[in-house]
């Protein structure tokens, strides 16, 4: 399998807009939330060693949080 990913950066407001979660991320209880990405990279990689209910794009995710992380934020 190959899949390709696009990220972007942009601006954002405080505030979250509406939502139109799929079926399945309704089933799963997703809701968006603002996080810490420190804590997002934290609660990836502990679901990873821990769960064996995570789907392939918690890893693809855990490393662009980590891009994230190291390259865009300023320390």
């Amino acid at each position: 399998m190959q899949m390709k990913s696009y990220c972007y950066t942009c601006e954002i407001d405080e505030q979250l807009g509406e939502t139109s979660l799929e079926d399945y991320e309704v089933k799963n209880g997703m809701k968006p939330v603002w996080i810490n990405v420190h804590d997002a990279i934290e609660h990836n990689l502990d679901t990873i060693k821990n769960s064996d209910k995570k789907g392939m794009s918690i890893e693809r995710e855990t490393f662009l949080l980590c891009l994230i992380r190291d390259e865009l934020l300023v320390v």
